[in-house]
């Protein structure tokens, strides 16, 4: 056992060497440029692909890694100046999911490349191999971890000794005196762009070669796990960054001895999670204290004007024209949709009716948290995923009636955001939204991992459509649209007397200023975790509407691109907006349909859609309420 547990720890230093390496990236970034950058995975998978592809075409692998480093390093230099530095003045929010848009678009874009496949990586080290006790280490490890050393080393030094590195550091201490004493700001922010993508593009081939495999969608984990491990070790601190990075890699290695390969992810986001919950600062960090060791000035902070109140542009300087119409309206609007089925015989239309309003249900109830209450929530899809679940295990194990599962659906996803994620009501800012992402991948990988329940990856087959509800036979594809719209009409007059009633204006309040609402005696926790319930509920309901759609759920439905497509679905009608939620979850659920021909261009879209919403209209199109 003794031996057993000595080759994990040596094992999970090495990777967590190649995770230290992912931290210090995100890390500079944070430092200098104050962004939390989720496109450091996105440049770690580009890295690797770049040397893959050049070793395939018959160039030495000694070549290809510094040519696919300084490339990666300018890709990371271009998405600072070409998407982010437009931010620069933007809601703190807006840089970090147009990292997340920047990640979706690279990662889809790989796969169009490369296609969706595990490629073999070349690794000509990993022959060699050399006995340590009861374990081994191969040619790769001491690679590695010569390298790691190596970049580093190198890496403090240049912070402490060069005139670049200084620059940086006075940069991330006060951008405003450093601007005085004659550094180009910008530049500097730039240049901790690419040096993390050169950081990143290092690891991504050190990956691909301890792993000898890539794939298009490995920048999502990686990076996050990188982040988990700057996090760890404190996003202030470089050094944090480092002894984060082999913590993560040594828990991970155990769970993956003592528990099981397939769980070493959910360690990681449970520790990311943890550290998110009870020091958001991390081990060594200060939150007065930047990435490269000095004091934050008033631009490191998190801003107390909300969210949707900066996006909207309400700070006093314009006024923007909301358009949210009245609940009698919508429902009418919805009531006219249900002619459908009578104006078309088409089951393909139908599909795509159902689609639709299943996206719609899942804006309006992201809208109710992230748009009123202001709760960023970007693991949206694990109350949508778990609602989905409930409703096939009752519908195909336990033979519960339609109406049960509906409601059976909604409770679970009322119940599992009221529990778990009542942790994160006290974050706020960007770290409830980092936690609500590590809270929906660690959904996504229980679903994938639970068998015995889920049963994994190959989903759960064969969910009855309901035959009857309410007396009515319900096997049909029309009845499946028509109780699809009735399921709709339920969401929207729920979401509307909410946000009509006094607690839809305390939830403005705390969206507003919640020290101020704090401070006036209003219970926030319990407001927030009421809207975390309704929220869920509603998400359950729409879960339950997609099981019995496909007739077959399984994880892939819920993974962090479908959290992505609805913040996409609010920013673009307008976040808070009922009618804007209904407009952005149909016009986002139909793109697919338009664009079929392209299917493969979808996420792309939706990467570059959020992107430009962020850059040119963040108030949506009907406007932010």
């Amino acid at each position: 056992m003794l031996e057993l547990f000595l080759s994990q720890i040596l094992n999970g230093v090495v990777i967590g060497f190649v995770y230290a390496l992912i931290a210090l990236g995100f890390s500079l970034v944070f430092g200098v440029a104050n962004i939390i950058n989720f496109a450091q995975g996105a440049l770690l998978m580009l890295g690797a692909f770049l040397t893959f592809t050049m070793v395939r075409v018959g160039a030495p692998i000694a070549l290809a890694i510094p040519v696919a480093v300084v490339i990666t390093t300018v890709t990371g230099m271009l998405i600072e100046k070409l998407a982010l530095r437009p931010l620069q003045n933007a809601p703190y929010i807006a840089p970090l999911l147009s990292t997340l848009a920047i990640a979706i678009i690279f990662d889809s874009a790989a796969e169009m490349i490369w296609s969706a496949e595990i490629q073999a990586f070349p690794s000509p080290l990993s022959r060699y191999v050399v006995l340590v006790g009861s374990a081994y280490l191969t040619g790769v490890d001491f690679l590695i971890i010569a390298v790691s050393l190596a970049v580093m080393a190198g890496l403090m030094l240049f912070l402490s000794r060069t005139w670049m590195g200084k620059a940086l550091r006075a940069t991330a201490q006060d951008p405003e005196a450093a601007q005085q004493m004659g550094i180009n700001v910008p530049l500097m922010r730039q240049f901790s762009f690419g040096l993390a993508g050169a950081l990143g593009a290092l690891a991504g081939v050190l990956i691909g070669m301890y792993y000898m495999s890539v794939f298009p969608q490995m920048g999502i984990p990686y990076g996050l796990k990188g982040f988990a491990a700057a996090l760890l070790g404190g996003l202030s601190s470089i050094p944090g960054a480092i002894v984060g990075g082999i913590l993560l890699g040594i828990f991970e290695s155990l769970a993956s001895g003592y528990v099981g390969e397939g769980w070493r992810d959910v360690i990681a986001f449970s520790v990311l999670l943890l550290v998110l919950i009870v020091r958001p600062h991390g081990l060594f960090g200060n939150k007065s204290l930047d990435a490269l060791g000095g004091a934050s000035g008033a631009s490191g902070g998190i801003p107390t004007t909300s969210v949707v109140a900066s996006m909207a542009g309400s700070t006093g300087r314009t006024k923007q024209r909301v358009i949210d119409l009245p609940l009698p309206v919508l429902l009418a609007v919805i009531a006219l949709f249900a002619l459908l089925p009578m104006l078309s015989g088409s089951n393909y239309v139908l599909q795509v009716g159902v689609q639709a309003a299943i996206y719609a249900m899942l804006a309006v109830s992201l809208t109710l948290l992230t748009g009123s209450a202001g709760v960023i929530s970007i693991g949206h899809a694990a109350f949508f995923g778990v609602g989905a679940y409930a409703a096939a295990l009752a519908s195909r194990a336990w033979g519960i009636p339609a109406e049960a599962a509906l409601l059976l659906a909604g409770g679970a996803g009322a119940a599992f955001a009221a529990v778990l994620y009542w942790p994160t009501i006290r974050l706020s800012g960007h770290t409830v939204g980092l936690a609500t992402l590590a809270i929906g991948q660690i959904v996504y990988l229980v679903c994938l991992n639970w068998v015995d329940v889920t049963r994994g990856p190959m989903g759960i087959p064969g969910v009855q459509r309901p035959p009857l509800l309410l007396g009515i036979d319900m096997r049909s594809l029309t009845a499946q649209y028509w109780q699809a719209l009735a399921v709709l009409a339920l969401v929207v007059a729920i979401a509307f007397a909410m946000l009509n009633s006094p607690i839809g204006r305390t939830w403005r309040a705390i969206r507003e200023d919640r020290l101020a609402a704090h401070a006036s005696g209003i219970p926030v926790a319990r407001y927030l975790t009421l809207a975390f319930l309704v929220s869920g509920f509603l998400a359950g309901l729409a879960g339950a509407q997609f099981a019995f759609l496909q007739n077959f759920v399984s994880p892939d439905s819920f993974i962090i691109d479908t959290s992505i497509v609805l913040i996409s679905m609010i920013v673009l009608g307008g976040l808070g907006n009922i009618t804007g939620a209904l407009i952005g979850g149909v016009l986002l659920a139909m793109l697919p349909e338009l664009l079929r021909e392209f299917a493969q261009y979808r996420m792309v879209a939706y990467g570059a859609i959020l992107l430009l919403l962020l850059r040119f209209r963040p108030q949506g199109l009907v406007g932010t309420r």
